[in-house]
């Protein structure tokens, strides 16, 4: 890899909270098709890691993160004037619900306590630091959350590269523990993973062994889905490091499909993944680790023929 230049290793500047009044419920039906009784609820917009993957740090206004405000106490009346009770709660799937933003880990955590007071599950997935105050609130209602940390490498170049303004691995690592600890239901996750660069074994093996150490024993896995949106923005920050081409030659040869709220995305060429997700399992089965793979980015391995999203004429014919 290149030696990357001081200044592209700064982190961006933290994007402004604004509040805001959603007009719609913030319980929507949930990401697993599979899973009905499992919803997802959507507090916030726009995402405050910066990290040049994702489409969700570009939807909030001028920058900002958009949080609804009264959302827990929202939350309450939806739940008591629902005709059906949810099993679980997805909490925030498209904005991690723990950037280094005070405000949105305390609405966070207020809504997993009004959905314990229901004897409802929150799910939660996030790649950044839980701060003790809302760890302490997790720990209280153990039997009743699972989280996921999101983790893909270990060099600390690299991650901060591609997550700008998430938590540094070994905090990620640190915070599995004490989540673990605490009595809370936790796994890991490889993703997104990125053909060449993160999905390799001189960068995978450490990250296993350390999830291994922290007693992780559940890992999903998931390549990247390169969205039209941030195309150009990643393939430029990773250009400091020389990786754009590997990246863009990669994903060339992949099919288009469009998925949740209209989002066209490039996907690597299924063959591809398949290969890779194997030489992961292969490497977590010597650890005694269980490897899942992500249904939200990948689509097309789950879903019957009839319900495949859309490929394009050109790209279907690459596959």
């Amino acid at each position: 890899m290149a030696e990357t230049p001081l200044f592209q290793l700064l982190p961006p500047a933290l994007p402004a909270v604004t509040w805001t009044t959603a007009p719609r419920q913030l319980l929507q039906p949930g990401p697993f098709a599979n899973q009905p009784e499992v919803l997802a609820l959507h507090f916030a917009e726009g995402c405050a890691h910066a990290c040049p993957f994702c489409p969700e740090r570009l939807r909030g206004s001028q920058g900002d993160m958009q949080i609804v405000a009264n959302a827990a106490e929202r939350l309450d009346e939806e739940l008591r004037f629902g005709k059906r009770q949810p099993r679980a709660v997805f909490i925030s799937p498209n904005t991690d619900p723990f950037p280094p933003l005070n405000e949105v880990q305390n609405e966070t955590v207020q809504l997993v306590e009004v959905l314990a007071r229901h004897g409802i599950e929150s799910w939660l997935m996030t790649r950044g630091a839980i701060r003790p105050p809302a760890l302490e609130v997790l720990g209280r209602y153990a039997d009743q959350v699972k989280v996921t940390v999101a983790i893909t490498t270990l060099e600390r170049p690299l991650q901060r590269l591609l997550e700008p303004l998430t938590a540094p691995p070994r905090l990620r690592l640190r915070t599995l523990r004490r989540l673990s600890e605490a009595g809370i239901g936790v796994h890991a996750a490889l993703e997104p993973l990125l053909p060449g660069i993160t999905d390799t074994r001189e960068n995978l093996q450490p990250v296993l062994e350390a999830l291994d150490a922290v007693g992780v024993r559940q890992v999903s896995v998931g390549y990247m889905v390169l969205h039209s949106r941030v195309e150009a923005e990643l393939l430029a920050a990773l250009r400091t490091m020389g990786l754009d081409t590997l990246v863009a030659e990669e994903y060339a040869r992949g099919p288009m499909l469009t998925r949740g709220r209209g989002l066209v995305g490039r996907y690597l060429p299924r063959s591809r993944r398949q290969h890779g997700y194997a030489a992961i399992m292969a490497m977590a089965a010597n650890l005694g680790m269980r490897v899942s793979i992500n249904p939200m980015s990948n689509p097309d391995f789950t879903q019957p023929p009839t319900a495949r999203p859309k490929l394009t004429r050109a790209t279907s014919l690459a596959n």
